[in-house]
């Protein structure tokens, strides 16, 4: 987890907002350019996994920023605590390259299954659940760990998700079966699959309207900016991270993930929290 502070001269701690960021390759599209305009935002930056921005929130010590989106529908019950920043996600509309489940079995045949699954992703973890249930009737053992790994004997399946993800595609691809989530996610109900957020505590939101309206505006332009004239950055930055052609991050950013918020990604979340709650996810795993 990486903090930077972004504060101007004169601000003090108590003015500047608290701000969290994916530090995912799925996130560059903002990051990038959030980053170009650091020192003239009225806040202080916090890069980290899903789950340790989860945890931040959860704890008072993030004001606004990414979530996922198991993170803010669960915030958001029994009363709402969460302001969603419209126009703005982390979501696929079919085939998103970056949360995939290998197994060694056909998906019918995963009952009693083990399943490794990360450790920093509620959502597609939640996600996967839904699925095997909906679809087969399944549940399986979810056995968490840093990186999924289907080398052990005892594990049948794994899910992956993000920079793994992308990483680990091309070789378990020829070994396993292959499943994208949010292609199996729209192939089922034909809708967006959001897996991540932006939004505000509604205490931190009310008392600090302005703000919330001005990081709100500069984060969904950010995302403008990354996918057009900024991609070349974004790019540039992944291929860093990541042995990647120019290409394959292309098609990624542009054509795999979406980063829209319309009336479809909201009914779709909707649908999730539904089924979620079917499920008794919501309520019986907080993650």
């Amino acid at each position: 987890m990486q903090t930077l502070n972004t504060a101007k001269q004169g601000q003090t701690a108590t003015k500047v907002a608290r701000l969290g960021q994916i530090n995912f390759i799925n996130s560059l599209p903002v990051v990038v350019p959030l980053l170009r305009q650091v020192n003239d935002l009225q806040a202080r930056i916090v890069l980290g996994t899903p789950s340790e921005l989860n945890r931040l929130y959860a704890e008072n010590k993030l004001d606004l920023g990414a979530m996922s989106s198991f993170f803010y529908l669960k915030s958001n019950l029994p009363e709402p605590t969460m302001t969603l920043i419209k126009g703005l996600s982390i979501s696929s509309i079919g085939a998103v390259g970056s949360v995939l489940f290998f197994s060694k079995r056909k998906l019918s045949d995963l009952k009693d299954a083990k399943i490794a699954v990360p450790q920093s992703s509620a959502t597609s973890i939640n996600l996967l659940h839904v699925l095997l249930q909906e679809e087969f009737g399944i549940t399986a053992t979810f056995v968490a760990a840093q990186k999924p790994d289907l080398k052990d004997d005892e594990i049948d399946a794994a899910l992956v998700i993000g920079d793994r993800a992308l990483s680990v595609d091309e070789e378990w691809s020829h070994r396993y079966l292959r499943v994208d989530m949010g292609e199996w996610w729209y192939r089922n109900y034909r809708l967006p699959m959001t897996f991540g957020v932006w939004a505000a505590r509604n205490d931190w939101a009310a008392a600090h309207e302005n703000t919330f309206e001005e990081l709100s505006v500069v984060l969904k332009r950010s995302a403008e900016i990354g996918l057009t004239s900024g991609l070349p950055d974004v790019i540039a930055e992944s291929m860093a991270r990541l042995a990647f052609s120019q290409q394959r991050l292309q098609r990624y950013f542009l054509r795999e993930l979406n980063f829209d918020f319309s009336q479809e990604h909201e009914r779709g979340l909707l649908l999730y929290r539904d089924l979620c709650l079917k499920h008794r996810l919501l309520t019986d795993r907080v993650r």
